[in-house]
């Protein structure tokens, strides 16, 4: 991965987290990944169990960060800037049932688009280091530089990694301060942030639209 440009920095990872160059090239070097995660997302915003935890998120947001952050597992190029899957996750009250159904939904999408069951089971390896970091009774406090943080209302942060305002969609720059709901994780730049407060604080939960 040395010869893509900008992307020279490598996170090594060992097990089934280890970068796995014959699954990537299974998925043609990304094409196919995206095109699996394409259609899997249509199957997951479709669905009436797992369709409402991405309200308000669309399709190309989810695909592109769920792409990067899969692209970072399996090539070992720093490519993802986004939360870790237990703060990512962290309001989601998941059960084993549900994560294994989400992972049906995928296998379906992997298979159907030609990738191969030997190299479907490698990916699922992948996605089961991550089950005990999703699935849980109940929501867990977002951890901020090992602090936890409540589970609802509204705090700042200035940005270590770039990201995108969940408000406007616009990039928000290394540096720049930004206002999250501290349970669904939903960041805002200074310029949205005020009316999506006041609208949280109007409908009486302090929860982002």
């Amino acid at each position: 991965m040395d010869d893509i440009p900008g992307y020279h920095t490598h996170r090594r990872r060992a097990g089934d987290l280890a970068a796995n160059p014959e699954l990537w090239r299974a998925l043609d070097d990304g094409k196919l990944l995206r095109t699996i995660l394409e259609d899997f997302y249509t199957q997951v915003l479709a669905h009436p169990r797992l369709g409402p935890f991405f309200e308000g998120v669309t399709k190309e947001r989810i695909v592109s960060k769920q792409y990067n952050f899969l692209m970072e597992l399996f090539t070992g190029v720093k490519v993802y800037f986004g939360d870790r899957p237990r703060n990512a996750h962290h309001w989601m009250v998941i059960t084993d049932e549900m994560f294994d159904l989400r992972e049906s939904l995928l296998e379906a999408a992997a298979l159907r688009h030609g990738l191969s069951e030997a190299h479907w089971a490698q990916w699922r390896k992948v996605d089961e280091v991550f089950r005990k970091q999703i699935v849980k009774r109940e929501p867990i406090p977002k951890k901020l530089r090992g602090r936890s943080l409540p589970l609802e209302g509204f705090d700042e942060v200035v940005l270590e990694f770039g990201s995108m305002c969940d408000g406007c969609g616009h990039a928000v720059e290394v540096g720049e301060l930004v206002r999250y709901h501290v349970r669904t994780g939903k960041s805002y730049c200074t310029t949205c942030a005020p009316a999506v407060e006041a609208a949280a604080r109007q409908a009486g939960a302090g929860e982002a639209p």
